[in-house]
């Protein structure tokens, strides 16, 4: 394939879930597995809507590991830094839903693959390449998986590559909150895009008002923030502008990978337009399309096998009670 315009960073891991949202699998003794792991979500995400997209992290050479890999490359992902190690298994996360249907996680990933990457393994000439970097917290919260982002954080920002930072809290990954507060912040000052939800901004910001927790959070660097708002829709801050926009209707069938074909939807429309977050009408529209991607996500069960192709999504927004929502 032609190179990535847009990398993601970060883990590839195999999601253990209970066979429908509501579920248990202690009390059905039923269980399904998946491909999954934020940034692994995305790339596919991107690639199933025209982006080349490439992805950059470690698997255990194992079953998990080739299935990832064999996964990431069938849906157009170019894989050619996606390491396979010996020494360690490739993560796992058990889903559970609370009975609002919010997903939790509880991750086997003591020395997993993914942390085991290492600051050697970033290609500056990959990153150059590229037109954006895309990076979660999870590499953050072990060693020498948190050097391997920094490197990599600094290359992008030496040679232009943007760089678009999904925060994607899981606070049982990290030893403290109070480590979770400082490991997730510092980060920032290298983001061009922050994507997080009202739980992560209020984490961040002690603020749950959207528009009082991004102007605290604001630094020059950013380009463009979003806060998902669920059904209540999301909010968006750029330098010159902010707004709260709608979600579209949708019967919930599985919020697993919502938030990651959100972020799909929200980079590539960004990424069609240049990356100009001066222009808010591209802005909006680009936002319109990441609501457009997450809202069929939901209605279909997984997170990879949920996310739509670009004809799916431009056959959403053709609807007319979608086409009428005011973006």
């Amino acid at each position: 394939m032609l190179n990535p315009e847009i990398i993601c960073l970060g883990e590839a891991l195999i999601d253990i879930t209970p066979p429908s949202r509501g579920a248990s699998i202690i009390t059905t003794g039923e269980m399904r597995m998946a491909a999954g792991g934020a940034p692994a979500n995305v790339a596919v995400g991107l690639a199933r809507l025209g982006t080349a997209t490439g992805f950059l992290g470690r698997v255990g050479a194992d079953f998990f590991g080739y299935h990832l890999k064999a996964v990431l490359t069938k849906n157009g992902v170019e894989t050619s830094q996606l390491h396979l190690d010996n020494r360690a298994n490739t993560a796992v996360a058990f889903v559970t839903w609370d009975e609002q249907g919010e997903a939790s996680y509880l991750f086997y990933r003591n020395i997993s693959a993914d942390t085991l990457l290492h600051p050697d393994d970033i290609d500056p000439h990959y990153i150059k390449q590229a037109r954006l970097l895309q990076f979660g917290s999870l590499l953050l919260t072990a060693e020498p998986s948190a050097a391997a982002t920094y490197q990599a954080l600094r290359i992008a920002s030496e040679v232009g590559t943007l760089l678009s930072y999904d925060i994607n809290l899981r606070l049982t990954a990290w030893p403290s909150e109070a480590a979770a507060l400082v490991g997730i912040t510092a980060p920032l000052a290298f983001t061009n895009i922050l994507k997080l939800n009202r739980h992560e901004l209020e984490f961040l910001t002690s603020e749950s008002d959207p528009l009082v927790g991004t102007q605290k959070l604001w630094q020059e660097n950013f380009g463009l923030v979003v806060v998902t708002l669920d059904r209540e829709g999301f909010f968006y801050r750029t330098a010159k502008s902010s707004g709260f926009l709608p979600a579209f209707s949708a019967t919930v069938v599985d919020t697993v990978g919502a938030g990651d074909g959100f972020l799909a939807g929200l980079l590539d429309g960004l990424r069609r337009g240049n990356f100009a977050f001066e222009n808010e009408e591209l802005v909006r529209q680009a936002c319109r399309q990441a609501a457009a991607v997450g809202a069929i996500t939901v209605t279909r069960p997984g997170a990879i096998p949920a996310l739509p192709s670009r004809q799916e999504v431009d056959a959403f927004l053709a609807i007319p009670i979608n086409s009428q929502l005011n973006f």
